[in-house]
């Protein structure tokens, strides 16, 4: 499967990303790479081609990050399975396509139970 994992704590993104790996999945845009050289619009093009490019999209929920709200709206707008680690009570969680889990070691069990 497709994945694009998108959140602010670059560590905790690097595990999800290696462990979603670990597990035969592709992972679409890893901006942990390119996040070093600061924002650009061909960084920011190459991110949203991510998640375009994704089956699902990983939100590592944070309460104090910006642009992976952006991302996790861009998927929610091309109607793609989200699955939000961290947190479950926001407004637009509540939609069916967003599937909430309660800590990063539950997203693949849940990738397995998502129909695409």
């Amino acid at each position: 499967m497709k994945i694009y994992v998108a959140g602010k704590d670059m560590e905790r993104a690097q595990i999800a990303m290696d462990d979603l790996r670990n597990n035969g999945h592709v992972i679409t845009y890893d901006w942990i790479v390119s996040i070093v050289e600061g924002p650009s619009k061909e960084i920011a093009i190459l991110e949203a081609e991510g998640v375009r490019s994704s089956d699902i999209l990983v939100y590592l929920w944070e309460s104090d990050q910006e642009s992976a709200r952006y991302e996790a709206g861009m998927a929610m707008g091309l109607q793609k399975p989200i699955i939000v680690s961290g947190k479950s009570d926001a407004f637009f969680f509540q939609l069916p396509d967003i599937h909430c889990v309660d800590n990063d070691e539950e997203i693949l069990k849940k990738i397995g139970e998502i129909e695409l």
